[in-house]
């Protein structure tokens, strides 16, 4: 197995101890797959060689996938790559040095998304604008519960009808 196929065994092994999440082991694999694209047999064989040569090699990269990804891509994945060789270096040539390894937790800014929102509020305390007449009734049923009812002040003959009709069918017979 060359060196560079150990970063794959590598990541592997920092997502299973949880040093990687899921989508930063899915990260650093794409960014590998991506610079094996463009390096050389000798390269594969010494992560030393590469870092060495990465100006080099980071143009090659640019120059192969210039069509297929922005260049603040590339350099993300660029990023991506010599942190994952970092961590090897640092974590993963000694057994056991992984169990060393502090993960930093990552903190999120509030971005004023939670700011506007607003706690959920049942529906049963939701009423019509302050503004709009109402009748609200309340109703206390044989089994301790409470019915509510918001009516227009100028309720018709017909509305009221067909709110009787409504209750009567809700009726357990």
């Amino acid at each position: 197995m060359n060196e560079f196929n150990k970063l794959y065994e590598f990541i592997r092994l920092a997502q299973k101890n949880r040093k990687y999440p899921p989508n930063t082991a899915h990260g650093r694999r794409a960014a590998l797959r991506l610079f094996e694209t463009v390096l050389h047999a000798e390269e594969l064989e010494s992560l030393t060689l590469i870092e060495e040569r990465m100006k080099e090699i980071y143009l090659s990269l640019i120059s192969r996938h210039k069509d297929t990804f922005s260049i603040q891509s590339l350099n993300t994945y660029k990023g991506r790559f010599l942190k994952v060789i970092r961590d090897y270096k640092r974590y993963g040539i000694e057994p056991g040095a992984i169990n060393r390894w502090e993960v930093k937790l990552r903190k999120y800014k509030n971005r004023g998304r939670h700011k506007d929102m607003k706690e959920d509020m049942p529906v049963s305390n939701v009423s019509l604008s302050v503004h709009r007449p109402v009748h609200k009734i309340q109703v206390s049923l044989a089994n301790g519960t409470v019915c509510s009812l918001e009516l227009p002040s100028n309720i018709t003959q017909e509305d009221a009808s067909l709110i009787t009709k409504i209750i009567g069918s809700l009726v357990d017979r």
